[in-house]
C-alpha cells in the first residue's frame, strides 16, 4: 500500500448491512480494503431487541467484543454470560458463540477478529446474503 493508511473510521465510510431476517446489522470498518489492515478485521454489530444472531465460530482466530450499547447474553461453547454496556468479551480460538438481546434496547458492540479480511471467506459468503440499509433506519417489522 503506497498511500498512507486510513487511521480514523466512521460507520458512514462503509456499507451498513442488515441480515435477511432483519434481526442483525453489521459494518466492516477495518479491512485490507478500508485501511490496508493485515492482522485484523473489525466493525460494529447490532442485534435487534428480542432477537439473537446465528451461532458462529472461527477456527484459528480469536475474537473480541466491546459492548457499547444495551444488554443481553453471549453464549460461548454452551456457557451463557450476561453482558451490558461497558463489558469486554473474549471469544477463544474456535469457540462457538452467539449473542441474544433480551432487552428492549438495541444491543451494540465493536468486534475485532485477529485475521485479515481476505482470510475470512466464510464470513464473506454469509454476509453476501445481507442487504444495505440506511444508518439510523428503523428495524424491519
Amino acid at each position: 500500500m503506497s498511500a498512507k493508511p486510513k487511521v480514523v473510521h466512521k460507520i458512514t465510510d462503509v456499507p451498513f448491512l442488515e441480515s435477511p431476517d432483519g434481526a442483525n446489522r453489521d459494518s466492516f470498518l477495518v479491512t485490507e480494503d478500508t485501511c490496508g489492515s493485515q492482522q485484523y478485521t473489525a466493525g460494529l454489530y447490532f442485534v435487534r431487541p428480542g432477537e439473537r444472531n446465528r451461532a458462529d465460530r472461527h477456527p484459528g482466530q480469536e475474537e473480541v467484543y466491546y459492548i457499547f450499547q444495551g444488554a443481553g447474553t453471549v453464549t460461548v461453547d454452551s456457557e451463557v454470560h450476561r453482558i451490558t454496556a461497558g463489558d469486554v468479551v473474549f471469544i477463544p480460538d474456535g469457540s462457538t458463540h452467539f449473542l441474544t438481546n433480551d432487552s428492549s434496547e438495541t444491543l451494540g458492540l465493536f468486534w475485532a477478529i485477529a485475521a485479515k479480511w481476505s482470510n475470512l471467506q466464510e464470513i464473506q459468503r454469509f454476509i453476501g446474503t445481507w442487504h444495505e440499509v440506511k444508518i439510523g433506519s428503523p428495524w424491519q417489522s
